[in-house]
Parts: structure tokens; C-alpha cells; sequence
């Protein structure tokens, strides 16, 4: 979802940037005031909001690659190998499905439906190295 809002945010801020950057040159600005009030306020905040959605984006790309969320980071911060690290390309797997042709469309496969445990909430994979339960 942030995908596709960033998509969305950078494409309107390029079309607006042929409008805005007469603002900074030294030719004629044509158009009525209000045009141009909401054009740059428009400018500005949707640059704004594209850098904060970018930001979001890259650190839930971090978060998925480490198959944590938010908080178990700062519990991983205490514990040195987290056990759901199942390795980078298993995380991305995990979240967004082993075909990876559905990863920039929000579905699933029929096949990940069937065979991914994990879409079901019941059975989360581990390191084996790092189970407690497996060592009973």
C-alpha cells in the first residue's frame, strides 16, 4: 500500500513540477493568484508527504527483510539472532508470497494460499538453531 502512495504522490509532484518551476526563474508567472497559491502550496506538500511515505516504505522493507515488526526490533535489541529471521529471501517470501509476480499486486496465489502455513496465523517458520521447542 505505501508502494503504490508513493507511486502515486511522486507522479503528481513530476506533473506539478512544469507549473512550479516558474516560481524560480526569472521569467513571467501567467495565471490568477489563487492558481498559483494552490499550486504551490499543492507542490510543497505533496513532495513533502511523497519523502514521508519513501521514508516509511524503506523502513518496512527493512523490517520485512529482518522478519520483525516495530517492537520486536527493540526486543532484538537485547537478543543477538532472532529466530523468525528465516533469511532475507524466506522473509520477502513469507510477507508477500512465493510467485513473484502477485509481490506488487495485493493477492495471493492460489498455490501460496495453499502451501504457505504461515497465511493461515498458526505456524510462523523458525531457525532451527534458535527453536526452543525443537530441542525438547
Amino acid at each position: 500500500m505505501q508502494f503504490y502512495t508513493f507511486l502515486e504522490t511522486t507522479l503528481v509532484t513530476l506533473s506539478l513540477l512544469p507549473v512550479f518551476a516558474p516560481f524560480f526563474s526569472d521569467g513571467e508567472i501567467t495565471g490568477s493568484i489563487g492558481a498559483l497559491i494552490t499550486t504551490f502550496i499543492t507542490f510543497v506538500l505533496n513532495l513533502a508527504f511523497a519523502l514521508s511515505v519513501l521514508g516509511f516504505l524503506i523502513m518496512h522493507m527493512v523490517l520485512v527483510a529482518a522478519n520483525t515488526t516495530t517492537i520486536e526490533t527493540y526486543e532484538k535489541k537485547t537478543t543477538p539472532k532472532w529466530r523468525y529471521d528465516i533469511g532475507r529471501k524466506k522473509n520477502f517470501e513469507q510477507v508477500l508470497g512465493i510467485d513473484k509476480r502477485y509481490w506488487f499486486i495485493p493477492a495471493y496465489s492460489e498455490d501460496d494460499l495453499k502451501h504457505m502455513s504461515v497465511l493461515q496465523g498458526l505456524e510462523y517458520p523458525t531457525r532451527p538453531e534458535l527453536d526452543p521447542f525443537q530441542q525438547l
